[in-house]
């Protein structure tokens, strides 16, 4: 990507210049286009940390700036995740039994007709789009203690350090689940966390492994892959979603650590399958496959997109979890087939997507649904700063800086939400909310583009 094709991102925005503001715009341009400002010094237009690594092209315009330069999204990005959580703590903690509440996503207190924003709080109260709570067996459950290990790594907090085991703890009930695949967002999402990002608590490790050989037991190895949906007793059909990549980072983890040799293969055969069938011959990818439990063939062609717009479109969200997951598989195995199918994803993905860096929930969705996902969008950019490490290419590194970028400026939740991004409105019906998901990963790809990677 060069430098000029990045500018473009920027050209877009000023036709929407009253909601955005003039500052936001200059941030947007230069954090486009430059490093630091210690590489800039004199040369940014914009307060903070950049988001990208090339050299400025030019000096800013003269000033003045209306109201003093503005901040880089990048820095805002930093600064709105530690005050927002901070706040969702803080209530959460004000609540009986808080501690068992984990946010799942942002509402309003009713559906507005205008859907873009939420309404102002009153003097002194709560932000009026708060997050709604899911219980500990949630499939997002996860998420949250995952940002407080994160914010506790990458801030230094004592404040996030001392939540982050408070809602881990009440992720462990989820150990010994056989019903569901999403015990590796559960579980590994926190407790996995704990263990990478600073925990000293050593039972971290046995909920782990418990977990992972719980979630084995959702394989067939006629199939050789695990089970996402149905019960394990089911032999009438053997349903598989791709969103079950990230569940394998449990087993893949477990099997490094203890020597475990079945988990690992368990977790190669279903991401070595995932590849081969989800996969389209353009790059896009299926939601669901339905196998038959028996002879361990397809019982029809993979055409189920159950979370996206039809059988045959492409779930954003799904291709999202196909380059995260294949880069994964990749981290612990080192097999480059699972590099190719990454990459493929990935190209799919960047050359569907509009030049502001943020797919339509599907990208075969059309208005009045062309709805944008920032879930997609920043779980993407995650997975190509990794991949651009992996595969020494950077201009992955580029476009999830772009994208970095673009969510800070145009996709940043305003004071009025407790979430740190919007733009989830196929998930959760209006354009101003946000699912969880949403700030965990936006929060890993800042990481991530500060050189916060993870290790087996």
């Amino acid at each position: 990507e060069s430098r000029r094709t990045r500018l473009r991102i920027s050209l877009p925005i000023f036709g929407r210049m009253s909601r955005v503001g003039f500052a936001a715009v200059v941030a947007l341009a230069v954090i486009s286009t430059s490093v630091s400002n210690a590489a800039c010094a004199g040369y940014c237009c914009c307060a903070g940390e950049c988001a990208f690594t090339d050299p400025c092209p030019s000096p800013c315009p003269p000033p003045p700036f209306p109201g003093g330069l503005p901040k880089c999204s990048l820095q805002s990005l930093k600064d709105n995740v530690v005050t927002k959580y901070n706040a969702v703590v803080q209530r959460l903690a004000s609540l009986p039994n808080g501690h068992t509440l984990y946010p799942s996503k942002t509402v309003p207190p009713t559906l507005l007709d205008d859907d873009s924003t939420c309404p102002p709080p009153p003097p002194g109260g709560q932000p009026t789009c708060g997050f709604t709570w899911a219980a500990s067996s949630g499939w997002t459950s996860g998420f949250f203690p995952g940002i407080l290990w994160q914010l506790a790594n990458f801030t230094g907090s004592a404040a996030f350090a001392a939540a982050a085991p408070l809602w881990t703890a009440g992720r462990e009930t989820e150990k010994t689940a056989t019903n569901t695949h999403d015990i590796g967002f559960m579980v590994f999402g926190s407790f996995g966390n704990g263990i990478q990002l600073g925990s000293t608590n050593a039972t971290y490790t046995d909920v782990v492994v418990e977990a992972a050989h719980s979630l084995a037991k959702r394989y067939n190895p006629t199939v050789g892959m695990i089970r996402s949906w149905g019960d394990i007793t089911d032999d009438s059909k053997f349903e598989v979603i791709i969103d079950n990549l990230l569940n394998l980072e449990l087993l893949f983890w477990a099997a490094a650590h203890t020597g475990n040799a079945t988990l690992k293969s368990i977790a190669v055969s279903h991401a070595m399958r995932t590849g081969q069938d989800w996969i389209r011959a353009d790059g896009s990818t299926a939601h669901l496959c339905v196998y038959d439990p028996k002879t361990g063939k397809l019982q029809s062609p993979c055409t189920g997109t159950p979370q996206g717009l039809a059988a045959n479109s492409t779930w954003a969200r799904g291709q999202a979890w196909g380059v995260y997951g294949f880069t994964l598989a990749h981290r612990y195995t080192g097999d480059p087939k699972f590099l190719d199918f990454a990459v493929t994803c990935a190209d799919y993905f960047v050359k569907n997507t509009g030049v502001d860096n943020i797919p339509l929930w599907d990208f075969d969705a059309t208005a009045p649904e062309a709805f944008k996902d920032t879930s997609a969008a920043a779980i993407t950019a995650s997975a190509l700063l990794e991949l651009a490490v992996a595969t020494g290419d950077s201009k992955w590194r580029d476009i999830a800086a772009q994208t970095i970028a673009s969510l800070g400026v145009e996709y940043a939740a305003e004071n009025t939400s407790e979430a740190l991004l919007i733009a989830n409105q196929h998930d959760c019906a209006y354009f101003a909310c946000t699912v969880i998901e949403s700030d965990y990963y936006i929060l890993e790809a800042v990481r991530r583009l500060a050189g916060h990677f993870p290790t087996v």
